[in-house]
């Protein structure tokens, strides 16, 4: 025989052993001996898919024939719990119901490829197996020995046969269940809590189930044989058609009716008695089969619900007429009537809860049960019954509620601390239930119940809770439409009381609303206005829009109606919403802004003006700069041409004298030199600010070179310096840097004449910003100007006798503001002065 013919003769061993052995498990075995020996592979298994604790689709090696001296893989730990998401091509071709036959060296999946050649596999074959509609597994060949693939013939052969194994496979599943149901209806048939029951043809009970006795408390000996009508109120009447066969022939299908059964307790219990009369062709004698069943909590519920649903209605219909009428009370007094009924209770209460000026809540009665007890309290409660009562002491049942914002059940209130009593003639309260309104955790209102002949019970509340609710959104629809009429009645008084004009416009801009002050700013009358769009009023115009904070801003040019008057409106607009969230109009407020673009117009021309007198004064100064520098530098040129002169007289007190008022003059030049340059420096950085030229510098080695230079005497510092060890690298401009930080430590310095301490310069780094802090132990500025000090040509008090040009500190503040920093100071007159210069930075990597 060739290998087709082997397989054949495999199948058909195989397909009797399915039907001949019920136990899979067994059979299986079998099987893959067959399968193995048929096609001279080596190794024939059984995957099973599942899904794992993490829910992952999985496979596990669960049966499997090997041929002679080939390894078991069936203790292989790996091929158990599989994830099929190691090989999704196969996955997604099996699931194709489509048999995969192909050489181990072919795969592009590298997992695949390293599993079957560690276990020697040369050639594959997988065929699915479903069970109905589900992937349940699949069928594996491997060929460790040659590369021989199957036929297709080969591979349908066994594709039908996996179908065939997939279809017992699904019989037997449904057979386990039907088992597992059949056992489940037989114990709920045996643990039954309905009464099943039998009667004969005049209704006398022939059988009775154990539930009998749990429902009417009758044993079932005391049951036989009495009519089953005795056991309910109105039977005779209601079970007539047991015994009337007349009834029977009308109503063939049996009946079904709700009764009250009387148990031997005396107490009475809704049951649903269902029956069929017995057909005499299939029973031996007449009679009725049937059951019963407890429906008391049912019918209960069903009275409670339709209680309810009259409460409903009635919270409802307030709610109704709130809204078209804003009238509530005739509905209040119809919801209250409801839940006095309901809970049993003699009089009640609802309202809200309100608070004072100071904090303190109080009750304002929405309704109330009138239980005056006099001609006054009567007077009063009909003074009062319609806008509300209010109730404000907090020494009482119900002012414990307002107090806790708690539920309050009081069944002995003669006796409850919590109770104040109650006015003289006031009825008795003896039982109370107080429950809080809340609508999220805002506590907005109260019902109260008393005199309940039973006890109040967190039931009552329960019971009570969708009307609880629907209470709470009342009372916040109140409070909604309370707070829309106070904004309707504010947003009128400013709009008819305010000079800007206000209008409410739709999206095509016609006027919807129109304040009347459109009279006073443009001479119409609001009703030449409303239903008309702007163009049709005013014609057409052009403006630029602008954004304002949300708001799109224009400005605009109208005629007055009556005085033709040129008039400029600043128009602020944006689109209008409604409470949810849907637009549903424009609008825009316009004030008369003709005074200040009048002024505006003004400001510029004097601006103009002005700008013109600075560039003279730019002029001015560059031209008086550029005339006294030459002739400075001549003067000293001449002084240094006569000191050498000066060094060649023999006169020694000539010379001395001489040379003093040389260096005199000397030190004079160079002074008005410096405030020369100072005003150069400042005039062109307002004028013509130039960019800064940024470079990379070592502040360290900055700070010391910059010291050295300007500030040591002898090669001795006039100055302390404390740098960090921790050097950086950043970018600025070395040229704005050196100015700032040279008239600080001059000034420090300068301002110090009498101190025996140095000033002090520390830099500190920061995060993203450095320090350099200049501390002197001088004379100070005093407190009263220290506001001045950054201005131009400004010199405090105490430095009268010192020289300077004030210019100094304005030029510091000027090139550390271009830098991106800022300068700040401390300081204490008689004590010392601290400069900080701050400066952002970016450390160089």
């Amino acid at each position: 025989m060739n290998r087709s013919e082997k397989i054949l003769s495999a199948l058909g061993k195989s397909y009797f052993e399915l039907e001949a052995e019920i136990n899979l498990k067994k059979s299986l075995p079998k099987i893959l001996h067959y399968l193995g020996e048929s096609t001279s592979v080596d190794r024939v298994y059984i995957f099973k898919n599942h899904f794992n604790e993490a829910g992952e689709f999985c496979m596990s090696y669960k049966f499997e024939w090997n041929a002679p001296g080939v390894a078991p893989q069936i203790d292989f730990e790996f091929l158990q719990n599989l994830p099929w998401s190691i090989f999704p091509e196969i996955e997604h071709n099996l699931r194709k119901n489509l048999v995969i036959n192909d050489l181990v060296k072919n795969t592009q999946n590298p997992v695949f490829f390293e599993s079957m050649s560690e276990q020697g596999i040369l050639s594959y074959l997988f065929v699915p197996i479903f069970s109905g509609k589900e992937f349940w597994g699949y069928i594996g060949f491997d060929n460790c020995s040659s590369e021989i693939l199957f036929t297709q013939d080969q591979t349908s052969a066994l594709l039908a046969f996996a179908s065939t194994l997939g279809t017992k496979l699904l019989a037997n599943r449904q057979k386990r269940k039907l088992m597992i149901g059949h056992k489940n209806y037989s114990l709920l048939v045996n643990n039954i809590n309905e009464i099943v029951f039998r009667t004969d043809q005049e209704g006398r009970l022939e059988f009775v189930n154990k539930a009998w006795e749990k429902i009417a408390k009758f044993t079932i000996n005391e049951t036989i044989g009495q009519p089953l009508s005795d056991f309910f109120e109105k039977g005779s009447e209601e079970l007539e058609c047991i015994r009337d066969p007349n009834i029977r022939k009308k109503n063939t299908d049996g009946f079904e009716k709700d009764l009250l059964m009387k148990t031997k307790t005396g107490q009475k219990v809704w049951v649903k008695i269902k029956g069929k009369y017995n057909d005499l062709q299939l029973a031996a004698k007449e009679g009725v089969l049937g059951t019963i069943i407890n429906i008391h909590s049912q019918k209960l519920a069903e009275e409670d619900a339709k209680k309810l649903n009259t409460l409903l209605q009635a919270v409802n219909e307030t709610q109704l007429n709130f809204f078209e009428q804003e009238d509530f009370l005739t509905s209040m007094n119809s919801l209250l009537e409801n839940l006095l009924s309901i809970t049993g209770s003699q009089f009640g209460f609802t309202g809200e809860v309100l608070y004072d000026e100071q904090g303190n809540p109080y009750l304002k009665s929405h309704t109330i049960s009138n239980i005056s007890w006099s001609e006054e309290t009567q007077k009063y409660y009909e003074q009062n019954f319609k806008v509300g009562i209010e109730f404000r002491n907090l020494k009482t049942l119900f002012g414990e509620n307002l107090r806790t914002g708690e539920i309050v059940i009081s069944n002995d209130c003669a006796n409850d601390p919590r109770s104040g009593g109650v006015p003289q003639g006031h009825p008795p309260i003896k039982r109370y239930l107080g429950i809080p309104i809340y609508k999220g955790t805002e506590f907005l209102g109260l019902m109260g119940f008393a005199n309940k002949p039973t006890d109040y019970t967190l039931e009552d509340v329960q019971f009570l809770e969708p009307i609880i609710s629907g209470y709470a959104n009342f009372i916040k629809a109140i409070r909604i439409n309370r707070k829309r009429k106070e904004s309707d009645a504010m947003y009128r008084l400013i709009s008819e009381n305010s000079g800007d004009i206000i209008a409410i416009h739709d999206f095509d801009l016609t006027f919807r609303y129109i304040s009347p002050s459109i009279e006073k700013v443009l001479g119409y009358n609001p009703s030449e206005v409303i239903g008309k769009k702007p163009e049709d009023i005013f014609g057409k115009f052009k403006a630029k829009v602008t954004k304002l904070d949300g708001y799109d801003k224009m400005l605009i040019s109208h005629f007055h109606k009556t005085t033709g008057e040129k008039i400029h409106l600043e128009i602020l607009s944006r689109i209008l919403y409604d409470e949810k969230g849907n637009p549903v109009g424009i609008v825009a407020a316009s004030r008369d802004v003709t005074d200040r673009e009048l002024v505006l117009k003004q400001l510029k021309k004097s601006l103009e003006k002005e700008k013109d007198l600075n560039k003279l004064k730019s002029r001015f100064i560059s031209m008086i700069s550029h005339e006294l520098r030459t002739p400075l530098s001549t003067i000293i040129s001449s002084i240094d041409l006569l000191k050498l002169i000066t060094e060649n007289l023999n006169d020694k007190t000539q010379k001395e004298k001489l040379s003093l008022h040389l260096d005199r003059i000397h030190l004079q030049v160079n002074r008005l030199t410096r405030v020369i340059s100072d005003i150069l420096t400042l005039e062109n950085q307002s004028n013509k600010p130039s960019p800064r030229r940024n470079e990379k510098i070592n502040l360290n080695r900055f700070l010391k070179t910059l010291i050295e230079d300007y500030f040591t005497v002898a090669d001795i510092p006039q100055i302390e310096v404390n740098l960090p060890t921790d050097d950086k690298i950043i970018e600025t401009d070395a040229s704005l840097l050196s100015h700032a930080v040279k008239n600080i430590i001059e000034n420090a310095i300068k301002y110090s004449p009498d101190s025996t301490e140095k000033p002090i310069l520390d830099l500190i780094f920061e995060k993203n910003k450095f320090e350099i802090i200049v501390k002197d132990f001088g004379l100070g500025i005093p407190k009263e100007e220290q506001k001045h000090i950054f201005n131009s040509f400004f010199r405090a008090k105490n430095v009268s006798n010192i020289k300077g040009t004030g210019l100094g500190l304005n030029i510091v503040h000027e090139f550390v503001k271009k830098l991106g920093g800022k300068v700040s100071f401390s300081s204490k007159e008689g004590v010392g002065t601290t400069f900080i210069i701050s400066m952002p930075y970016q450390e160089e990597k």
